[in-house]
Parts: C-alpha cells; structure tokens; sequence
C-alpha cells in the first residue's frame, strides 16, 4: 500500500485542535451545555427577584401603620424595587455579567446598611424583611457570576451591611448574618458543580460530534465511490466495450454516446454539486429515449406526458437521478444480456411510494451467481438504489426473462436481508446518534443536578447542629430536639445516597414529604414563641427535603408536595396564635425561601433536559455541516487522482471519437477501447470501493494530509491487507486518529497499519513530554495508549471477529510490535 501522505489536504481541518474552521466548530460545540446552563440559571435568579418584587409590598401592607408615617423609607423600598425590575429586565435579555452582579450587591447593600431608616425597627436586623430578600438575592447573584475573589468581597460587603443595619436587633441578626453567609456559599459550590457537569456534557457533545461527523465524512465517500463506479461503468466502460466490440457502425450514435462520455468524466472530475432537477417523468423519457435510440424498443407506461419545459414533482433530485441511472442499466442489461429487442418499463404511483418495474422476456439468469466482474446489476442497479434510501430487488430465471423492481421510499431490508444502506442508513444513524446523545445529556443534566442538592442537603443538616445546641436550654425537651436532628440527618444521608444514583420513585417522594411534614410539626418543641420567630431549624431544614422530591418527580407531584409543606408550616405558626407583622413576615421569607429553592431546581432541571434534544440537533447539523464542508474538497481530490488515468488516456480517446476525427470501425481505435476498457473494468472491481485496502487508505489518507496542512510530517507504512470493515468502525478510526495527531505536540510521527482477514491496527508514535499525562481517546474502535522513554504511542484496534476474537487480538498486536513497529 503506498504510503497515503502524497498530496497537501485541504485548509478544513478534521478534528478539534487545529486552527481554522475546525477550533470554531469545536468551541461552539464545546459550549452548548455550558449555555444552556447558564440560560437556566440566569431565569432562574430573574424568576427570584420578580418573586421578591411581589413580596415587597405585601411586606409593606403588613407593616403599613409604620409606613404611612415614613416617606424616605417609602422611597428607599421604591428605588430598591426599580433596580429589581432593572435587574431583571437586563439579565433576561444580555444574562448577568460581573457589572450587573456587582450592581446588585449595591443595590442590596445599601437598604441593608440603611435598616434602621426603611424597616420597622422590629424587623430590622431579621430575617424576616423585604431587605433580606434582596440580600440573600444579592448573595445567590453574585456566587453565580462572579470570580472567587470578588464573591468574597461581596459577601463581606453583604454581610457588614447586614451587621451595620441591624446591630440593635440582638439575637436576630446573628441569624440573618448565617444566612448571608451560608446560603450564597452553598450556591456557590452549586453553581461549581453544575458547571462542572456542563463541561462533561459538553466534552460528550464535542466527542458525539466528532464522532458522527466521521460518520458522515465516511459514509459520504462511500457514497461518492459507489456513485463514481456507477459512471464509469455505464457510461465509459459501456460505450469503450460496445465499440470493441463492433457497435460502431451507427456514426451518429457512437459521436453522441462518447461526447456523453466525455461530459460524464468532466462532470466527475469538476465534482459539480448534484444533478438537475428535471423531474421523474422527464428523468424517465430521456433514459427511455436514449435506449431507444440504441435500437431497443420499450413500452413506457404510468408516465406522465409532459409538455416542453414543464416537469414534474416527485423525489428530490438526487433520488431521480439514483432511479434513472439504475432504469438505464437495466434496460443496457436487457440490450447486452437479455437476447431480445424489446423490454417494458412501467411507474406506479401511490401517495407514499413509488414503484418502476423493468421487465424483459429474454434469456435470464440465475440472481446470485453471476461473475464477480458483473458490475452493472450489482452497483448500478442495486446499490444505487440501496443508496437513495429505496430498494431493489431482481426476479429472473434462464428462460424466464427478467424483472428489475425499484422502490422509493423503503426503509425495510435489501434482497440479502441487510438493512437499507445509503441515505436511508444515514438518516437512520443520524438520528440514533442524536437520541443517544440527547439521552446522555438528560442523563448527565438530570443526574447533575441531584448530586448538587444532595450534597447541599447534607452539609445544611450539618450546620443545623449550631442552631440545635444554641437552643437547648429553651426547648420543651432537649432529648427530644436531639432526636429530630439525628433523625432528619440520618434520613437526609440516605436519601442523599440514593438521589445520587437515581430518581426517587414516587412512594420514596411520598416518604420525603411526610419526613418534612413531620419536621415541621417538631417545630412545636420550641418553649418559647419569641424563640419561634429567631430560628427554628426544622422549619428552615424541609426545603431542602422537599428539593430531592423536585429534582426527581414530575412538576405535578412536586408542586402537590411543595404546598403540603408550605401549608404544614403556615398551619403550625398560625396554631399557636403568632400573628403579629413580625412573625408574618418571617413567615413570608420562610415561603419564599421554600418555594424559592425549588423554583430554581424545578427551572434549571426540566429546562436543561428539554434543551438536550434541541441541543443534540444543533450539534448533529454542525457535525454534518462540516463534514459536507471537508468531503467535497476531499471527493474533488480524491476524484483527480483515482480518475487521473482516465483523464489522461480515455479522455482524447472519448474526444477524438466524438468530434469524427477518430473512426470506431477502425481496427486500431477498437483495439485501443478493448485495452483501455479492461483497464477501466480491472480498476473498478480491484481498485474502487469495493477494495477495503483503497477504502481505508483513503480514508487514512485524509486525516494525514489533514495533519500536513498543520506543518505535521507523517511517515506511513503498511502490511497486510484488511478484511472488511463495517462504517461505524471506519468512522471511529477516522475521528480517533485525527485526534491523536492533533493532540502530538511536536511535529513527526509514525503510523503503522496492520492487518487481516480478522481485524487490524493502526499505531500511530510521537514524541511526548516526559511527565505529561496522554487524554484519554474513546470511540468506536478500541484504543490503547501507552507512554514509555518519552514517546507516546497509541493504537487503534479493530476487530471482526466477535469479543472471543477480540480477547485474541492483544497478542496478535504484540507479535506486530516485536517483528519491528518502533516506539
């Protein structure tokens, strides 16, 4: 196998890591999750401060008496609230950058600092205040967008403010200054595991789009060689083998046929995009046309006559030229093979099918045995149309003539029981790449997001033992509050394990919420009401309970649970006759902090698992995008070399018989077609797609001329010739070795194709630095990575073989490596 590094490839790259085209559809990949992500989050804290908005006045409705009588505070609530209404309008429509962070903790800040003038001095320093809710905002805010650094600052910054404006209002704004702590932090660390699990999902992204785009890069070559064959032998090799062997009496005939000829080879070595769109019925007269020009009569039924210049609806252009090309090779079988002069076509029509038949009532054959050289029934007819996403079959028999059917669409099995190739597969696999990787990404989201409230759960229940110690004394029993903690702990740690691993299944919610029920109604071991309005740490434990249901059930069966909980702490405080504005309005800020929590889990899970579809389409068409960018550059090279031969020598000959200055009855001329259509027949059936040797090679080919272009230089070699190769393992080793000559930092490297009937492996070996860890390499085929003496090797291994075969094929790689691969 010649080593495939002759020709520069073209400036679009293949894989992540190069500059150009290639680094901008990686990063745009690299940051769907990540955006989405940040989508959700940003509505999310929108959706809080609009929910604080509405809370505001009915804080100042509670406290109105005070109000009436207080214009500046009036006025500092009216200027807080326009900056909330600010707030939200830039975030949802430019997101919430560092400036619009920093100017929310501002705008929280200064009410806090400023308390005792725009709160009710009972309230100021409590938790339980319009202030409070823009402070815990602010906090959540700025743990979203800001560096640590900054959050840091901000934080203290919230925190003194608290402390400044609240220092008469002992103990509650102990508690309050917690809160401001706390509450950011653990949203923090959130926001930094949320992000970190957007980054997994988006490597899986880039890895799925790399991937399919093999895929696609792949699967459109073969197409393209398949269809390249197809040309050739109906057209050159048709018309260089009728006038070997004597067809060459019809002078006008032969000068058409040839200057199609000629046109044919130019159009493939153009690579001009696409065929016509001359519709079906015209598709058909014309092929039906010019074998009757050829002296073969057909009987055309079922198409429509058209008027001059009019065409037809009907499949896309590719599919009509697919059914024509295949019609026409039938009726040239029936010319060449069938010993009769006559055949019928016939189109039939249904709303979600089409069916031709080509029929002939000449000699027939035996379907499956005829020569390994017979191209025309097995490229030109049947894979043409497995191509287009349709099927053909051939019914036939010596002595019994012969029936060609082809039908468009069909998405069931060919003759031999495979499954429709082509277009169809390619759409097949399309999708079945986009489900798998929506479904991944929903997984990842999903799961994402139960380990963050997990482990929030946990550490909160943890902090909740200062509260607990710091309110012994003043408790209806100690031993009873000590008992709801380790309790509530417990249950949170379990339940945390399993949220961890999967979903909670209905009756598992049912118990979460009955478990916050309960710790609601512990509430009622406090001894002292003013205690009551300070801290109760059941209370403030149950959202996080209820926040596993959330992040697990549908948004029915967690809004049912949510409102059991609210109603169960509404009830408890209203029972013991705590009615007062101070007490209301903590139990306004216990509801928001309820509700608001899962708010933000039931936004940012559903939202990021409905955007994973979306987000694995957009990223399958990029992926497509670009490999049709790289496999048309690629075909038109690939196309100049594989056809240079027929460019230089077949060419002058089709020119020279179609302008008259050759004569096709002449000896000379028909022994000059005879030699250069065995020539063109030997390269199709041992040299085109049908060879897994030239297949791979090519395929090889690409991704080094790639690594080329990046100032790499590539040694090849090769031995063995491999057996066949299925497409997703082709695809796979396309995208695996692109990425590993990218990710080489220095500028040579070896690769070395090994193969058999069984299996195969390319090694490809590099320069390395010396403590550097190699990223890891999955996909389709299997790689082994390995770094010794400062050299990384790694190798790409297939096998056809099954896994017992498989299990063999390390020691086979081992006898490879010690007959000489370097490295």
């Amino acid at each position: 196998m010649p080593a495939p590094r002759s020709a520069p490839w073209p400036s679009a790259p293949l894989a992540t890591g190069r500059p150009g085209d290639g680094d901008d559809l990686a990063g745009a990949s690299s940051a769907r999750a990540g955006a989405e992500l940040e989508r959700s989050t940003v509505r999310a804290l929108a959706v809080l401060r609009t929910a604080g908005l509405v809370l505001t006045p009915v804080y100042l409705a509670v406290w109105r008496s005070w109000y009436a009588h207080e214009i500046a505070a009036v006025a500092v609530v009216v200027a807080a609230s326009a900056w909330g209404v600010l707030f939200v309008v830039l975030s949802l429509r430019r997101g919430v950058d560092a400036r619009l962070a920093a100017g929310t903790v501002v705008a929280a800040a200064v009410p806090a600092a400023l308390s005792s003038v725009c709160l009710p001095p009972p309230s100021a320093g409590d938790t339980g205040s319009w202030v409070m809710l823009a402070v815990f905002h602010a906090g959540l805010t700025a743990a979203w967008a800001l560096p640590p650094r900054a959050f840091a600052a901000a934080e203290a910054v919230l925190v003194l403010s608290v402390v400044v404006g609240g220092h008469d209002g002992r103990p509650q704004v102990f508690t309050a200054v917690t809160f401001t702590l706390v509450v950011p932090i653990l949203f923090a660390f959130a926001a930094c595991r949320l992000r970190e699990s957007s980054r997994r999902a988006d490597d899986r992204l880039t890895s799925a789009m790399f991937g399919h785009r093999a895929r696609v890069l792949v699967l459109t070559l073969d197409r393209d060689r398949r269809e390249r064959q197809r040309v050739l032998h109906d057209t050159v090799l048709n018309i260089l083998t009728g006038i070997a062997w004597g067809g060459g009496e019809d002078l006008g005939l032969v000068r058409r046929r040839c200057a199609a000829g000629a046109a044919a080879v130019r159009h493939l070595l153009a690579h001009d995009h696409g065929p016509p769109d001359i519709g079906l019925d015209a598709a058909l007269a014309a092929v039906v046309g010019s074998a009757r020009e050829r002296g073969l009569t057909v009987h055309l039924t079922g198409a429509a006559p058209l008027e001059p210049g009019e065409s037809a609806g009907g499949p896309a252009a590719a599919v009509v030229a697919a059914l024509a090309g295949a019609i026409g090779e039938a009726l040239a079988n029936v010319e060449r093979h069938a010993g009769t002069g006559e055949a019928w076509v016939c189109l039939e029509r249904s709303p979600r099918r089409l069916t031709i038949r080509v029929s002939d009532r000449g000699a027939g054959f035996q379907p499956g045995r005829s020569a390994p050289d017979r191209l025309g029934v097995r490229q030109s007819v049947l894979a043409r149309i497995r191509d287009a996403g349709g099927l053909a079959t051939i019914d036939s028999a010596p002595g019994q003539g012969t029936t060609v059917t082809l039908t468009w669409p069909d998405r069931a099995t060919n003759t031999d029981g495979s499954p429709a190739a082509g277009t169809a597969a390619g759409r097949a696999g399309a999708e079945a790449t986009r489900e798998t990787t929506a479904a991944d990404l929903r997984h990842d989201y999903a799961a994402g997001l139960r380990v963050v409230i997990a482990a929030i759960a946990v550490a909160w229940h943890v902090l909740m033992l200062l509260p607990l110690l710091v309110t012994l004394g003043r408790v209806h029993s100690a031993a009873t509050a000590i008992g709801v903690w380790v309790v509530l702990t417990a249950s949170t740690v379990t339940v945390a394990s399993v949220v961890r691993r999967r979903p909670l299944s209905g009756v598992e919610a049912t118990g979460v919420t009955a478990l916050a029920v309960g710790a609601v109604l512990a509430s009622d071991n406090v001894d002292n009401v003013d205690l009551l309005r300070v801290v109760n740490w059941p209370l403030i434990a149950v959202a996080l309970l209820v926040a596993f249901v959330t992040a697990s059930r549908r948004a029915v069966e967690s809004l049912v649970s949510m409102a059991v909980v609210v109603a169960a702490v509404v009830g408890t405080v209203v029972v013991r006759g705590a009615t007062d504005p101070l007490t209301v309005s903590r139990l306004l800020s216990l509801g928001y902090g309820i509700t608001g929590l899962q708010l933000i889990v039931a936004m940012l899970g559903p939202l990021l698992r409905r955007t994973a579809d979306t987000t694995a389409r957009a990223v399958r068409t990029e992926a497509e995008t670009a490999a049709g960018r790289d496999s048309d550059v690629m075909i038109r090279r690939e196309r100049a070399r594989w056809l240079g031969a027929i460019r230089d020598d077949v060419l002058p000959t089709l020119d020279a018989l179609a302008d008259g200055s050759a004569d096709p009855r002449d000896r000379r001329w028909r022994r000059q077609c005879a030699r250069q259509a065995g020539a063109i027949r030997r390269m199709l059936i041992q040299g085109g797609a049908g060879s897994t040797l030239a297949t791979l090679a090519a395929d090889i080919e690409a991704v080094v001329a790639a690594a080329e272009d990046r100032g790499m230089t590539v040694d090849v070699q090769a031995a063995g010739e491999p057996g066949f190769i299925p497409l997703e393992l082709r695809a796979g080793l396309v995208d695996l070795l692109d990425r590993t000559l990218t990710m080489l930092p220095e500028n040579r490297a070896l690769l070395t194709l090994l193969g058999d009937a069984e299996g195969g492996s390319v090694f490809v070996s590099g320069a390395w630095p010396g403590r550097a860890e190699p990223p890891a390499l999955t996909g389709a085929v299997q790689a082994i990575v390995d770094v010794d003496d400062g050299r990384l090797t790694v190798e790409l291994r297939w096998d056809t073989r099954g896994p017992e075969g498989a299990a063999r094929r390390p020691a086979d790689a081992e006898r490879h490596r010690q007959a000489g691969h370097p490295g």
